[in-house]
């Protein structure tokens, strides 16, 4: 089987790639995708799952240190016995593509896997602060990705986005660098597979040994997050109100925010990331609870909690608690 290690910082794309990925794969291959969402409460994994496709979640903790054992649990299990041609890792927005590969490598599962690829999405609106924040850290990405996507390229004008590319380029030469919106990729745009045997794919020797030194707590601070499942309605125009102010005291700096609600409208997905704002889209298909997912710093969850409770619509028809 061959394995997809789809990479990218928090909200940079990932999960709207990975099912528009999977809509042209779906036809040729039969694929698992592993999914490791930063809180307890799994968006992602409920996303995808939605759309028939067969979803393992690996829930909670980093997929390169405290899941390392579950990751290759499942994955001895997925290549055992539901034997499918591709296997798409989408682990979380801070967990670091070299941890990845080392704990694949260590496995020893190359009686299974002909060829590891690791896609690795940006956030063209983000980049260049996040690139001066963290430059480490992001060239460490950038630098083991065979394929590059610059996400979101209609927030950036022609000429950041070359530069985008040219830092890239810097950084890796050898990866194939596509840029797009909306997470949309073409099959021949993927480039090649990565030549059989190479496992990970072109990390060499250095990445099959499993090292514990974590970077991303070395150069990512320690991010917090704050997740809750709920019964019963939520009003839409409140949540997005809810959403959009998340960015303000004393809730903590959020990084990132999602959620599905159940609305009198129907359900709806709620995305936040501070340079972009809040976008909201109709799911047309239903789930079990409404979710909420808040990645940041020194969050506080007691006005988190208390102003999302606020959202709710109460038997009366009314909004609050």
């Amino acid at each position: 089987m061959l394995v997809d290690i789809v990479n990218g910082f928090l909200g940079s794309g990932k999960t709207t790639f990975i099912q528009n990925l999977v809509k042209k794969l779906v036809p040729l291959e039969r694929i698992v995708i592993l999914v490791n969402d930063f809180g307890e409460v799994g968006i992602d994994g409920a996303l995808l799952a939605q759309d028939d496709l067969d979803v393992v979640e690996l829930a909670s903790g980093c997929i390169c240190c405290s899941l390392a054992a579950d990751l290759g649990r499942q994955l001895l299990d997925i290549a055992t016995k539901v034997r499918p041609d591709r296997v798409i890792v989408e682990p979380t927005g801070v967990a670091t593509i070299q941890g990845l590969l080392s704990v694949i490598g260590s496995l020893r599962l190359e009686k299974y896997i002909e060829a590891v690829k690791v896609i690795l999405l940006i956030d063209a609106a983000e980049f260049k602060d996040f690139h001066a924040g963290y430059r480490t850290f992001v060239e460490s990405q950038i630098s083991l990705a065979d394929i590059v996507i610059i996400n979101k390229c209609d927030l950036v004008s022609a000429a950041e986005a070359r530069e985008i590319r040219k830092t890239i380029s810097t950084v890796n030469r050898r990866a194939t660098v596509v840029e797009t919106t909306f997470g949309q990729v073409a099959l021949e745009q993927m480039g090649a597979p990565p030549t059989p045997g190479d496992l990970p794919g072109g990390g060499g020797d250095e990445c099959l040994r499993h090292h514990h030194h974590h970077h991303h707590e070395k150069r990512l601070p320690t991010y917090q997050s704050f997740s809750r499942e709920y019964e019963g309605v939520f009003d839409l125009k409140s949540l997005q109100n809810y959403f959009q102010s998340l960015n303000s005291l004393p809730q903590g700096k959020v990084v990132r925010a999602k959620g599905i609600f159940r609305c009198p409208e129907g359900w709806y997905r709620i995305d936040f990331v501070p340079a972009t704002g809040t976008k909201t889209i109709p799911v047309t298909y239903n789930f079990d609870n409404s979710k909420v997912l808040i990645i940041g710093l020194d969050l506080n969850h007691l006005p988190l909690a208390g102003n999302l409770e606020k959202c709710r619509v109460n038997p009366a028809g009314r909004t609050g608690v």
